[in-house]
């Protein structure tokens, strides 16, 4: 496969030539060859997101703090209410190919999010039961109920090209996703096929890059992509986990740039296990655990940043962590004082009670190993941690949702806002939400998470977070350990790559325009 990947890249670099211009070729691990092209078909491969984002920009975007800024749109605004969003188009738009970009292709695409031919199912679930209507140059987005949220959800919908298209051109978009359409990304569609994409500068962009062409080079494995880095045949690749950046920056003169992303890995507790139903123990087993040791060792200092309360550090608008609170000889003393006394194994019991609990935790990289961290820090005070790996496949619904864990490690990826209402409202209860926790619900909790989640005045948001955040705290449902980070490394000679410090994973390409080539 390889070989037959350098040969097409010889290939390609002549027809560059001819071309003219810098060029750059980054490796891409895809689930399938050939790729999907538009967006919202496949959507579950971060890969086909990835591209997505090269080719179409989406009526917002998350600006350097997280929060949703304008993109395609000139202007954006929030009712008093928090049920309308109207979105205000920026006049003279186009598509790659020329053609106008105009508010029915606004109207086409939510209309194609919501249809069975499309495959983001978190997309398509934030957008149902939104009424969408167009006037002019002015788009109105009308929500059943006040979510605040919707405008991060606007910088997730790719605006595709689909407005003036009839039935049989809609139906063969989703039948052939690797056909390219027209684009208003960056970079429009050369060719493709199964082991290259090519892009090339699109001569309607707003802002057209300095690097003319660029060439995604497909791989199926990441061992298969990471020869390719060291050998020189590619030159850049995203590392996702700590292992992959480590194996990367092994070659020689390869530089990253690193993103914090808007993801977060607790450990959960089931309440509804007798030692954990008391806050006390889950109290101590919080500050028992340090997270500037967990990531500067599972993590290998550089595959995430510590999180101290229920919103990830990669949406920094909502405000400042708090300090990390690590005291052992603190959570012991607690521990003693409420009866939990050390056995001669070590494990302290309260009578027949011991603090001894199986850790599960998906099999995917670096989980496993931060879980064994969390059990080894917990040993010092007498907890004693098993951990079982479970299938990722089977993880959720057949181990969190079903409540057979007593301790759980898992990675969320919600849509970058800081609405955890799925997470921690008592109404969230599977199969309505993410709230595993069996915990005594909290009506001041639930008040703060609505109006975190309702409200459209950042201001107030913040003032909610704060109070959400304390309310955690004090009900410790979880310990929120860190919020993980990507690198895109670089072999040298590299170019200048400016990326945002924030973003999923596709933010990468925000700045491309802006690249100076090696």
């Amino acid at each position: 496969m390889l070989v037959a990947a350098g040969a097409l890249g010889f290939a390609l670099s002549v027809h560059f030539g001819l071309i003219g211009g810098p060029q750059f070729t980054e490796g891409l691990v895809v689930a399938e060859r050939p790729m999907s092209l538009n967006p919202l078909v496949d959507a579950s491969d971060p890969a086909v997101v990835d591209v997505g984002h090269l080719l179409y920009r989406s009526l917002l975007k998350l600006d350097g703090t997280g929060y949703p800024t304008d993109d395609l749109a000139a202007s954006w605004s929030v009712s008093g209410s928090g049920l309308v969003y109207t979105v205000a188009l920026r006049p003279n738009l186009e598509w790659s190919d020329g053609a106008p970009i105009t508010p029915s292709d606004v109207l086409a695409t939510d209309r194609f999010a919501l249809s069975p031919q499309a495959s983001d199912a978190n997309l398509a679930t934030a957008l149902r039961g939104v009424k969408v209507a167009a006037a002019q140059s002015t788009i109105v987005f009308t929500l059943p109920t006040a979510r605040a949220s919707f405008a991060a959800t606007l910088t997730q919908m790719p605006i595709l090209p689909l407005g003036e298209m009839g039935a049989p051109a809609l139906l063969a978009a989703a039948t052939h996703p690797t056909v390219p359409l027209p684009t208003s990304g960056p970079y429009d569609v050369q060719s493709a096929g199964p082991l290259a994409v090519l892009l090339q500068t699109n001569p309607h962009a707003a802002v057209r890059p300095t690097i003319k062409t660029y060439e995604l080079r497909l791989f199926v494995r990441f061992a298969d992509a990471s020869y390719a880095f060291s050998h020189g045949s590619i030159g850049a690749l995203l590392a996702t986990t700590p292992a992959e950046l480590s194996t990367l920056m092994n070659v020689k003169g390869a530089q990253a740039e690193t993103m914090t992303t808007p993801a977060f890995v607790d450990l959960m507790f089931n309440e509804r296990v007798p030692a954990l139903a008391s806050s006390v123990v889950r109290h101590a087993i919080g500050i028992a655990i340090n997270r500037t040791t967990l990531v500067a060792g599972a993590l290998n200092g550089r595959g995430g940043v510590i999180q101290t309360g229920p919103f990830s550090a990669g949406i920094p608008w909502v405000g400042p962590p708090a300090t990390e609170a690590i005291s052992p000889s603190t959570a012991a003393s607690l521990l003693q004082a409420n009866g939990w006394i050390p056995g001669a194994d070590g494990i302290r019991h309260n009578g027949s009670t011991q603090l001894a609990f199986t850790l599960v935790v998906p099999n995917i990289g670096p989980l496993p190993v931060v879980a064994h961290e969390v059990a080894t820090q917990l040993a010092g005070i007498g907890v004693q941690v098993t951990v079982s790996g479970v299938a990722p496949q089977t993880f959720l619904n057949g181990t969190l949702d079903s409540g057979h864990f007593e301790l759980a490690i898992d990675v969320w990826n919600p849509v970058p806002d800081p609405d955890v209402s799925a997470f921690w409202r008592s109404s969230a209860a599977p199969p309505h939400g993410y709230n595993m926790s069996g915990g005594t619900p909290d009506p001041f909790l639930d008040a703060a998470l609505d109006m975190l989640a309702e409200s459209p005045s950042r201001a107030t948001r913040i003032g909610a977070a704060g109070q959400v955040a304390a309310l955690v705290a004090d009900d410790a449902p979880a310990v929120f350990l860190y919020t993980p980070r990507v690198s895109v490394v670089f072999r040298a000679p590299a170019p200048v790559a400016p990326m945002p410090s924030v973003g999923p994973e596709s933010a990468r390409y925000d700045d491309i325009a802006a690249w100076q080539p090696p």
